[in-house]
């Protein structure tokens, strides 16, 4: 029941449930600031919280979000992940690149 590589695994339903409540309240937040952004940053805030949501509705409905995405090259074996894992990820790194454009603009 962890997160990130079983980070926080625990069969703890109390922990459970205040790890998913802390995860909702960022959900929260991210809506909010999405609210209160400009065009580019709400499509990026968009991609991070689709993926989340996505997520989120996993753990609440199944208590469990499944990997299915399994990557082997050889020998190398990339963790397993799923589709709203990849959103999340392209919105965050969307919005560093976003930063460091914008700090390269501003210097």
């Amino acid at each position: 029941i962890g997160i990130g590589f079983g980070f926080l695994s625990t069969d703890s339903s109390i922990f459970y449930n205040l790890v998913t409540l802390t995860i909702g309240a960022v959900i929260i937040a991210l809506v909010y600031m999405f609210l209160k952004s400009s065009k580019v940053d709400k499509f990026i805030y968009s991609i991070i919280i689709g993926g989340a949501l996505g997520n989120f509705y996993d753990r609440l409905v199944y208590r469990a979000v499944p990997d299915f995405i399994d990557l082997h090259l050889n020998n190398f074996h990339w963790f397993t992940f799923n589709l709203a894992d990849i959103f999340i990820s392209l919105g965050v790194i969307a919005y560093i690149f976003k930063d460091i454009n914008l700090k390269k603009k501003n210097e």
